[in-house]
């Protein structure tokens, strides 16, 4: 399904999208919802935005949700939900739309779902989403502060010793990632990664740039990168206090089976 028009006069985008494509007003929201509308090139983000005239709306779909991979949820309740994404799954829409995404199979499940920080698509693990609007002003509030602890498992080539932090700025900007090694065996070591900035494919690249890429890395490891058939990355501990209640909120995801057997080889305690 692809439909392009040209807007004729200002009006809500899920009204114009049912004035002008055989879709219904609530298949038209939760389209949008799943990234797969445009407006003058840019990704539509709520249905109810109000289109200017003379504007171009692309209604480009999105992938079939019902043959999605399984997307478990390690922890959910009225405010926030947080899914266990498995390699290979984007965390959203990509910026030509129709593949299956994480934001996309949970948005057609969830009236609202807010997306408020990625996982690189070939590292599984924890993502955090608010379902309910009000939770994000806390969860912004959270990540500006700092308040948001994320931590990874990482399988690199090598062994860089016991602990330490790479500071190398990417992309111009401050990039810190603090680390420690958790075991070392077969000339591979792994680490447990914190991150104190969020920049993009930090770890992987902090990770190479210090002479120790991840395993299966393809797109910064090198030869690292064919050493196994996903990136060993894994996001498995959130820590942030609730954006409702400011309690202390902990949620975990257990190394996925297809990264267990290269953990063990690396030296992880069992």
């Amino acid at each position: 399904m692809r439909h392009r028009f040209v807007a004729g006069k200002e009006d809500r985008l899920d009204k114009l999208i049912a004035e002008h494509t055989p879709l219904a007003r609530n298949r038209a929201r939760s389209l949008v919802e799943r990234g797969g509308v445009h407006v003058d090139g840019r990704r539509a983000r709520f249905a109810s935005e109000t289109v200017t005239q003379g504007s171009v709306v692309e209604v480009r779909g999105v992938a079939d949700t019902s043959k999605a991979p399984e997307l478990p949820e390690r922890y959910r309740d009225a405010s926030i939900v947080v899914v266990d994404k498995p390699s290979g799954l984007p965390t959203q829409a990509g910026r030509e739309g129709g593949q299956t995404h994480a934001h996309g199979i949970l948005a057609a499940r969830d009236c609202y779902v807010g997306l408020h920080h990625r996982l690189d698509t070939p590292a599984s693990g924890l993502v955090l989403m608010t379902v309910d609007p009000k939770a994000n002003a806390g969860i912004a509030r959270a990540f500006q502060e700092g308040t948001v602890e994320r931590s990874y498992l990482a399988v690199v080539l090598g062994d860089p010793g016991p602990s330490g932090r790479w500071s190398e700025a990417l992309d111009g900007q401050e990039a810190a990632t603090r680390w420690v090694r958790l075991g070392a065996a077969e000339g591979m070591a792994v680490l447990q990664c914190e991150l104190e900035t969020g920049r993009t494919h930090q770890i992987r690249r902090h990770a190479a740039m210090a002479g120790h890429p991840i395993i299966g890395d393809r797109r910064h490891g090198g030869a690292a990168g064919r050493a196994w058939p996903r990136l060993a990355l894994h996001a498995w501990r959130l820590a942030l206090p609730h954006p409702r209640s400011g309690e202390p909120l902990t949620v975990e995801a257990p190394p996925p089976e297809d990264l267990t057997a290269l953990l063990a080889r690396a030296g992880l305690p069992g």
